[in-house]
């Protein structure tokens, strides 16, 4: 699978790079106890639990949080702590220290309750662009099945998938689809995660940094349709200086 993707080296302001992204496991006879542990971003809400607590309703002192999209909740009395792109136990581990500074042998929980938007955008050459639920091991050929198939024209061997993970990275992949399924190949296809945006051109990709680059312009008209993640990633600065 790794095959399928080409890196997109971004010179970006933070010295970020497109990479390869890491390929999902197979949910068959999967071991859960491997699989990647998930990855707070903003909208996300948050419980969390200070332990027990004589004053409290149900015994522990507790408190909700929803990840801003500046991807920060505060938390007394540390104030503003980055939150986004931690997963549970790290921001656990984060508050511990923080709070330790003011308390003696602080503790806390942080459970997920809520999860922000789960959606993956299909664009461009199909017969239905728009946003779909991004179903648990969604793949690329299943998106573009979702949004009604390709359209006549549309560059069938040059489907770009861009990933974000966290607020600099972005991964940048072009997999012909149209060569893979005529090959009987389509058990390569690679699976996709929320915010992913699938893009068909009408054309085929010839340098895909310039590509990417043009795709995520600030005047760009692909994008019109307002990309819930993206956006709560400062998408307008993740191309920013770049040439």
């Amino acid at each position: 699978m790794l095959g399928l993707f080409m890196m997109a080296c971004l010179l970006l302001p933070a010295a970020a790079m497109a990479r390869v992204a890491p390929p999902v496991p197979d949910s068959v006879g999967m071991d859960w106890s491997r699989a990647p542990e998930y990855r707070l971003v903003p909208g996300d809400k948050l419980l969390l639990n200070f332990g027990p607590s004589s004053d409290a309703p149900r015994g522990f002192l507790e408190r909700e949080a929803i990840i801003r999209p500046d991807g920060r909740i505060s938390v007394f009395p540390v104030g503003d702590v980055v939150a986004a792109g931690h997963t549970s136990r790290e921001l656990e581990a984060t508050l511990v220290s923080l709070l330790a500074e003011s308390y003696k042998s602080p503790r806390i929980v942080v459970e997920v309750t809520g999860i922000a938007g789960n959606q993956v955008h299909v664009l461009g050459e199909v017969m239905k662009p728009g946003s779909y639920p991004a179903e648990a091991f969604l793949t690329v050929i299943q998106a573009i099945t979702a949004a009604g198939g390709f359209k006549e024209g549309a560059a069938r061997n040059s489907v770009m998938v861009f990933h974000r993970d966290g607020s600099r990275d972005v991964y940048v992949a072009r997999l012909a689809v149209d060569h893979r399924l005529k090959n009987g190949m389509a058990e390569g296809d690679v699976p996709l995660s929320r915010f992913d945006i699938v893009y068909v051109p009408r054309g085929a990709i010839g340098n895909m940094v310039a590509f990417t680059q043009s795709f995520f312009g600030s005047t760009s008209s692909i994008l019109s349709s307002g990309l819930i993640g993206w956006e709560l990633f400062n998408l307008d600065r993740v191309f920013r200086g770049t040439r």
